[in-house]
């Protein structure tokens, strides 16, 4: 029974080290404002924000500070069914906006209103940040 017990300790050390070998990306999200990192993110790669409401009127600012590679940002429409007991079930639709962004590259464009969820993908090996920004139109 011991050695078992063992097993099963050093298998969960074991899984707890293979996920901590470092994440492609990272990111934070307060409000309306995103900032995510690639860590030497290969193509395809990708990442998907929680997801969020953008009233009318609003636009979205992306800027890059990026070593090398593209991130391609969409934002992707969703419907969400909230619940009370649970996590909301979140349904992704078509990409309703998007753009590629190198370098240290600036974006502005409108975004409809809805809800969406944030995806940011790697276009190539690419390491950096992006910080996006969801902001009303002046």
């Amino acid at each position: 029974m011991k050695r078992f017990i063992i097993a099963v300790c050093l298998i969960a050390v074991l899984a707890l080290l293979t996920a901590c070998g470092g994440a492609v990306f990272s990111a934070t999200t307060t409000g309306q404002k995103s900032k995510v990192k690639a860590n030497d993110a290969q193509d395809g790669d990708f990442i998907e924000l929680e997801y969020t409401s953008v009233g009318k009127n609003r636009m979205a600012v992306v800027e890059a500070s990026l070593d090398k590679g593209q991130l391609l940002i969409e934002f992707v429409e969703v419907t969400v069914f909230a619940h009370t007991d649970q996590p909301a079930d979140v349904i992704q639709g078509d990409v309703a906006v998007s753009v590629t962004i190198s370098g240290d590259d600036s974006a502005q464009f409108d975004v409809p209103k809805g809800d969406y969820v944030i995806r940011v993908t790697a276009v190539g090996n690419t390491a950096g940040e992006v910080k996006i920004e969801i902001e009303k139109k002046e």
